[in-house]
């Protein structure tokens, strides 16, 4: 049942400047496919793209607020410490 889900597809229509449109004809060409796959493959890599910069931009503020934690928690530390 889950294999038919993802092979279901929907239609789009988009419109696009000659230039681009040119380009794509070429490339499925060179490439041996059709329009419709090398759109497929082209959208799924660059939204696989912004999945992974908003990953990687969500790890970096993790990983600042951990930092600033860790200043704070060693200050506090260091106080008590200072009092043994």
């Amino acid at each position: 049942m889950e294999n038919s889900l993802m092979t279901q597809k929907s239609r789009l229509q988009l419109n696009l400047t000659a230039e681009l449109n040119d380009k794509l004809n070429a490339w499925a060409e060179k490439l041996g496919t059709t329009l419709s796959e090398l759109t497929r493959k082209a959208l799924s890599e660059y939204i696989e793209g912004l999945e992974r910069n908003k990953r990687e931009q969500e790890l970096a503020e993790a990983c600042k607020s951990y930092r600033q934690f860790n200043k704070k928690f060693s200050s506090e530390w260091a106080k008590f410490e200072t009092r043994l």
